[in-house]
């Protein structure tokens, strides 16, 4: 019978893993050339481990290889043999790099067949003749007397006590130094023994074992519940391949020396207890005593579940459905419990509340669970800033904080090249070289600060850097010039406002295209994406000090709050984010300025826009001239306030977003559509879009 195991199942788990610790390793080896330190050599090269141990478990050698050499100069740079350098850590990241490439080659089918040469070759000439670690030497051949092994004062004890009950035995293996997989065959010899006996330790223990975290030797410790089945366990044992020797003998206490207790403890499994029959799990980092955060998180993760993202995202739709179905029962339970006076109808009035709980509560839980940290999109970061900053020839300190902020995937997904041509723009435009710094009174090196918290259903995402600031006389005449503006509308702009001039398409104020920027592409794109999103963007600038540009970024596209609005009798979502407050309109109180009607409200002039007029709604459709009375819904974008006037107010809702067709006409000013509990369709204003169109028509 034979024990040899399909691996090719554990390929997807392999994959996310190995991405995972490549992340790891990039941003701990990001932080060790700012701030080296033990924990983050030790915590890189963990990953590194881990990663050679996974490849070499699914047969990817060019991975395991690679890994394998920079586990070599990690450990020069764990005992100080080498200094950490900039030219060790490009090397590194060279080669996390490449591993990432390897990834994607896997998971596209085509194997890990990439060539890494010149980078083993680079990392190689760092060691400089020195002894390679220890980790890559592997005994040639094993001691058949089966030398003295450390076990625990626990585990000291428990094999005493087996020994009084009973003969032990002691079975220990040699692998062969080109084994691949070596916890799947200590695996086999430990289900083998399930079979035939009792588990009552391993050397090293099961924790060590399961993690690759041993060289090529291990002991297993056992009882005989037949103590006629040797010859059949060992039967078992002989099927095992890739062992290079094997050593079974009676246990007697002095194989073993004391070890400190902190170690984790014995394995005493029975056939039921012991590892699951189905598979060996996925190496995973090297334990240690003092365990931090993140590994107190992967002890826990067997209470998580992978799922796939395409599950998650039909079980969002599926929810959706649900709420609107909700929303009519609701509605229709209303009408008959107005219209009727019948027990029956209370009933359904009960049970109709009942699963509007239930179906708010599963929503919730489902958006929850489509929750990601922003940290996903974060860690990209430091690496991009680091090799512009380098290329650029500028000495800059990225600072990270509130990476634990949740929102939906979906806009995460988003929001990571907004995020990228921002820090771009702040690493080229914004921070000045170290001497124009030291001459301008400023620290030699500039510090960019990104950040994440939650603002009620918002998320903010701020970007500041300390550099040189924006302009603002500069971006006017660059506007002018353009024809974005004439200059009597660049003159009486705030400063504020000119600061937005630098999303406009083809607007650059850099003096030499350049392969980073000059092109005045790249914040147009952070503008489209935004809004795309629902979102708001607010820029300030102290110039010659500083510049801050904050994102306000709703947390989910999937179902969002809004304001019924009717308006020639069709309805409309105006999303409840950007409303500030509604108000009756006396046409009185309507002032026309530059052309444009606004009102004074509360001291401030706020411009209006009709509703009717901008998405072309005829004055004959049904309703649509018989309004006595209009009411105005201020909205808030940045800093800026617009009046929506509309027909009547219906109230709040909560809306299932869909995206509108593509054989419909595209309508500025509107970002999708909604169905509402009487099956009818509603339209979901844009509220950027109209307020974008009112100021470019103001200027």
């Amino acid at each position: 019978m034979s024990y040899e195991l399909d691996m090719s199942q554990y390929l997807d788990l392999f994959l996310q893993e190995a991405g995972e610790q490549l992340e790891v390793l990039e941003q701990e080896t990001l932080k060790l050339e700012v701030e080296p330190s033990e924990a983050r050599l030790q915590a890189i090269f963990r990953a590194a481990h881990t990663l050679k141990g996974s490849a070499r478990a699914m047969g990817f050698q060019a991975f395991a290889e690679l890994t394998h050499e920079m586990e070599n100069i990690l450990d020069n740079l764990r005992n100080g043999t080498l200094a950490v350098t900039t030219e060790i850590m490009d090397a590194i990241l060279a080669c996390a790099d490449t591993l990432n490439q390897m990834v994607a080659s896997i998971g596209a089918g085509n194997g890990d067949a990439i060539e890494c040469q010149v980078l083993v070759a680079n990392l190689q000439k760092f060691l400089d003749g020195s002894q390679a670690p220890s980790a890559a030497v592997s005994p040639s051949a094993a001691d058949p007397a089966a030398p003295e092994c450390k076990l625990t004062e626990y585990q000291k004890n428990a094999l005493n006590t087996a020994a009084e009950a009973g003969q032990v035995w002691r079975a220990h293996f040699t692998l062969a130094d080109d084994c691949a997989m070596k916890y799947v065959r200590a695996y086999m010899a430990i289900n083998a023994v399930a079979k035939f006996g009792e588990m009552v330790a391993t050397s090293p223990e099961a924790e060590a074992l399961e993690d690759e975290h041993f060289e090529f030797d291990f002991d297993l410790f056992y009882v005989l519940t037949k103590p006629d089945s040797a010859a059949e366990l060992q039967a078992g044992f002989d099927e095992i391949s890739e062992v290079a020797a094997l050593t079974v003998s009676e246990w007697t206490p002095s194989q073993v020396q004391s070890e400190p207790d902190n170690v984790v403890q014995l394995v005493q499994a029975s056939a039921s207890e012991s590892a699951p029959a189905s598979a060996p799990a996925t190496p995973a980092p090297t334990a240690t005593p003092a365990k931090t955060a993140s590994d107190k998180k992967a002890v826990d993760s067997g209470q998580t579940v992978r799922v796939d993202v395409a599950r998650l995202d039909s079980l969002m739709n599926l929810v959706g459905e649900l709420v609107i179905d909700r929303t009519r029962i609701v509605q229709i339970s209303t009408e008959l419990a107005a219209r009727y006076n019948d027990d029956n109808i209370e009933a359904l009035c009960e049970t109709t509340n009942h699963v509007h709980r239930i179906t708010s509560d599963l929503q919730d839980q489902i958006m929850k669970a489509r929750m990601m940290p922003i940290e996903a999109t974060f860690n990209r970061l430091p690496r991009i800033i680091r090799d512009l900053a380098q290329k650029l020839e500028k000495d800059i300190r990225l600072e990270v904080s509130g990476g634990e902020t949740e929102l939906d995937r979906s806009v995460i997904e988003v929001i990571g090249d907004p995020l990228i041509h921002i820090l771009r723009n702040s690493v080229d435009h914004g921070i000045e070289l170290p001497a124009d710094r030291v001459a301008a009174g400023k620290p030699a090196q500039g510090t960019i600060w990104l950040s994440a918290r939650h603002q009620e259903n918002h998320i903010v995402v701020e970007i500041r850097d300390d550099g040189r600031g924006i302009d603002v006389e500069r971006v006017k005449a660059k506007a002018v010039a353009n024809g974005l503006l004439t200059q009597e509308a660049a003159d009486r702009m705030s400063d504020k406002d000119a600061c937005q001039l630098i999303f406009n398409n083809g607007l650059s104020t850099a003096k030499v295209v350049s392969e980073v920027s000059g092109r005045g592409v790249g914040m147009d794109i952070v503008k489209s994406n935004i809004q795309k999103l629902g979102g708001l963007i607010e820029v300030d600038s102290d110039f010659g000090k500083e510049t801050r540009i904050s994102l306000r970024i709703p947390l989910t596209l999937a179902i969002i709050r809004g304001l019924l609005v009717k308006v020639g009798g069709i309805a409309y979502v105006v999303p409840l984010g950007n409303v500030i407050e509604t108000i009756a309109l006396n046409r009185s109180d309507v002032q026309t300025v530059g052309g444009k009607e606004v009102i004074v409200l509360r001291g401030l002039t706020t411009p209006l826009v009709n509703m009717q007029e901008a998405f072309k709604i005829s004055k004959d459709t049904p309703d649509g001239g018989a309004v006595d009375q209009h009411y105005v819904v201020i909205v808030g974008i940045a800093e800026h306030r617009l009046g929506l006037i509309v027909d009547g107010l219906i109230g709040e809702r909560e809306v299932v977003i869909k995206s509108l067709s593509r054989i419909c006409e595209t309508t500025a000013g509107l970002s999708g559509a909604t169905i509402l509990g009487d099956g009818s369709v509603a339209l979901i204003v844009d509220v950027n879009a109209l307020a974008s169109q009112n100021y470019e028509a103001q200027v």
